[in-house]
Protein backbone atom coordinates (compact mmCIF):
# COMPACT_ATOMS: atom_id res chain seq x y z
CA UNK A 1 0.00 0.00 0.00
CA UNK A 2 1.40 3.28 -0.99
CA UNK A 3 1.21 6.07 1.60
CA UNK A 4 2.24 9.56 2.01
CA UNK A 5 3.24 12.39 4.29
CA UNK A 6 2.84 15.94 4.54
CA UNK A 7 6.09 18.05 5.26
CA UNK A 8 5.91 21.18 6.33
CA UNK A 9 8.62 23.91 6.49
CA UNK A 10 8.88 27.91 7.03
CA UNK A 11 10.16 29.32 3.97
CA UNK A 12 10.61 32.79 5.28
CA UNK A 13 8.67 36.08 6.92
CA UNK A 14 6.31 38.29 4.64
CA UNK A 15 4.63 41.32 5.70
CA UNK A 16 0.79 41.59 5.66
CA UNK A 17 -1.11 44.74 5.67
CA UNK A 18 -3.82 44.56 8.31
CA UNK A 19 -6.93 46.05 6.63
CA UNK A 20 -8.66 45.95 9.94
CA UNK A 21 -6.28 48.23 11.69
CA UNK A 22 -4.44 49.46 8.89
CA UNK A 23 -1.17 48.26 10.63
CA UNK A 24 1.37 45.97 8.76
CA UNK A 25 2.09 43.16 10.89
CA UNK A 26 5.02 40.44 9.99
CA UNK A 27 3.78 36.41 9.60
CA UNK A 28 5.85 33.27 8.89
CA UNK A 29 5.33 31.54 5.45
CA UNK A 30 4.81 27.78 5.64
CA UNK A 31 4.56 25.24 2.83
CA UNK A 32 3.44 22.06 2.93
CA UNK A 33 4.38 19.42 0.55
CA UNK A 34 2.56 15.75 0.37
CA UNK A 35 5.46 13.48 -0.53
CA UNK A 36 5.68 9.59 -1.13
CA UNK A 37 6.37 7.36 1.93
CA UNK A 38 7.10 3.71 1.66
CA UNK A 39 7.44 3.71 -1.74
CA UNK A 40 9.77 2.01 -3.66
CA UNK A 41 10.68 3.04 -7.41
CA UNK A 42 11.41 0.82 -10.24
CA UNK A 43 12.39 1.97 -13.91
CA UNK A 44 10.87 -0.63 -15.91
CA UNK A 45 12.40 0.21 -18.89
CA UNK A 46 16.02 -1.04 -17.70
CA UNK A 47 14.66 -4.12 -16.59
CA UNK A 48 12.41 -5.08 -19.59
CA UNK A 49 15.80 -4.76 -21.58
CA UNK A 50 17.09 -7.37 -19.95
CA UNK A 51 13.97 -9.60 -19.57
CA UNK A 52 14.34 -11.49 -22.88
CA UNK A 53 16.79 -13.11 -21.21
CA UNK A 54 15.66 -14.48 -18.05
CA UNK A 55 13.71 -17.08 -16.82
CA UNK A 56 11.41 -17.91 -14.23
CA UNK A 57 14.09 -18.82 -11.63
CA UNK A 58 15.76 -16.06 -12.92
CA UNK A 59 13.24 -13.71 -11.86
CA UNK A 60 12.84 -14.51 -8.55
CA UNK A 61 16.21 -14.10 -8.23
CA UNK A 62 15.98 -10.51 -9.48
CA UNK A 63 12.84 -10.28 -6.98
CA UNK A 64 14.65 -11.18 -4.33
CA UNK A 65 17.66 -8.63 -5.10
CA UNK A 66 14.95 -5.97 -5.22
CA UNK A 67 13.65 -6.97 -1.67
CA UNK A 68 17.31 -7.20 -0.04
CA UNK A 69 18.36 -4.37 -1.52
CA UNK A 70 15.90 -1.87 0.27
CA UNK A 71 17.55 -3.02 3.32
CA UNK A 72 20.99 -1.16 2.94
CA UNK A 73 20.82 1.71 0.33
CA UNK A 74 21.08 -0.98 -2.46
CA UNK A 75 23.95 -2.76 -1.57
CA UNK A 76 23.39 -6.99 -0.87
CA UNK A 77 26.48 -7.24 1.31
CA UNK A 78 26.39 -11.62 -0.51
CA UNK A 79 28.59 -13.81 -2.13
CA UNK A 80 27.08 -16.07 -4.71
CA UNK A 81 26.54 -18.53 -2.81
CA UNK A 82 24.91 -16.74 0.23
CA UNK A 83 22.67 -15.41 -2.37
CA UNK A 84 21.50 -18.85 -3.80
CA UNK A 85 21.28 -20.35 -0.73
CA UNK A 86 18.58 -17.48 0.44
CA UNK A 87 16.71 -17.38 -2.73
CA UNK A 88 16.33 -20.77 -3.14
CA UNK A 89 18.07 -20.31 -6.71
CA UNK A 90 20.96 -22.52 -7.95
CA UNK A 91 24.53 -21.04 -7.80
CA UNK A 92 24.95 -21.50 -11.43
CA UNK A 93 21.38 -19.47 -11.99
CA UNK A 94 22.29 -17.24 -9.78
CA UNK A 95 26.01 -16.45 -11.74
CA UNK A 96 24.20 -16.40 -14.84
CA UNK A 97 21.30 -13.91 -13.99
CA UNK A 98 23.98 -11.55 -12.32
CA UNK A 99 26.14 -11.28 -15.57
CA UNK A 100 22.97 -10.56 -17.60
CA UNK A 101 21.62 -7.50 -14.89
CA UNK A 102 25.31 -6.24 -14.98
CA UNK A 103 25.75 -6.56 -18.44
CA UNK A 104 22.51 -3.95 -18.84
CA UNK A 105 23.69 -1.83 -16.07
CA UNK A 106 21.59 -3.20 -13.42
CA UNK A 107 23.86 -4.28 -11.04
CA UNK A 108 27.84 -3.33 -10.50
CA UNK A 109 29.84 -6.51 -8.47
CA UNK A 110 32.38 -7.03 -6.31
CA UNK A 111 33.62 -9.90 -4.50
CA UNK A 112 30.92 -10.04 -1.64
CA UNK A 113 28.80 -7.00 -2.79
CA UNK A 114 25.83 -6.27 -5.50
CA UNK A 115 24.68 -2.97 -5.39
CA UNK A 116 21.58 -1.96 -7.15
CA UNK A 117 21.80 0.76 -10.02
CA UNK A 118 19.41 3.31 -8.65
CA UNK A 119 18.15 4.59 -11.64
CA UNK A 120 16.73 0.97 -11.56
CA UNK A 121 15.45 0.45 -8.61
CA UNK A 122 15.56 2.53 -5.62
CA UNK A 123 13.88 3.46 -2.21
CA UNK A 124 13.68 6.85 -0.49
CA UNK A 125 13.70 10.15 -1.89
CA UNK A 126 15.42 11.85 -3.97
CA UNK A 127 17.77 13.38 -2.36
CA UNK A 128 19.15 10.29 -1.04
CA UNK A 129 18.87 8.48 -4.23
CA UNK A 130 21.34 10.89 -5.53
CA UNK A 131 23.58 10.16 -2.71
CA UNK A 132 23.45 6.55 -3.36
CA UNK A 133 23.98 7.04 -7.68
CA UNK A 134 27.11 8.79 -6.46
CA UNK A 135 28.10 5.26 -4.80
CA UNK A 136 27.04 3.48 -7.44
CA UNK A 137 28.84 5.40 -9.88
CA UNK A 138 31.75 5.58 -7.76
CA UNK A 139 32.46 1.68 -7.95
CA UNK A 140 35.24 0.72 -10.02
CA UNK A 141 34.19 -1.08 -13.40
CA UNK A 142 34.89 -4.85 -13.26
CA UNK A 143 35.23 -7.40 -15.45
CA UNK A 144 31.88 -8.89 -16.20
CA UNK A 145 33.69 -12.25 -17.62
CA UNK A 146 33.10 -14.48 -15.05
CA UNK A 147 31.63 -15.28 -11.05
CA UNK A 148 33.63 -12.95 -8.76
CA UNK A 149 32.88 -14.86 -6.11
CA UNK A 150 34.79 -18.08 -7.69
CA UNK A 151 37.27 -19.87 -5.53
Amino acid sequence: MVSTKKVTRVVGTQEYLNTTTGQIEEFQVVETEERDANFQKIWLAHILSAIDEISNAKMKLLFFLIKEAVKLDNIIPMTTDEISQQSGVSKATVVRTLQVLEKHDIIKRKTGVVMLNPNVVFKGSYGKRMNVLIKYYSLPEIDAGGDKDAP
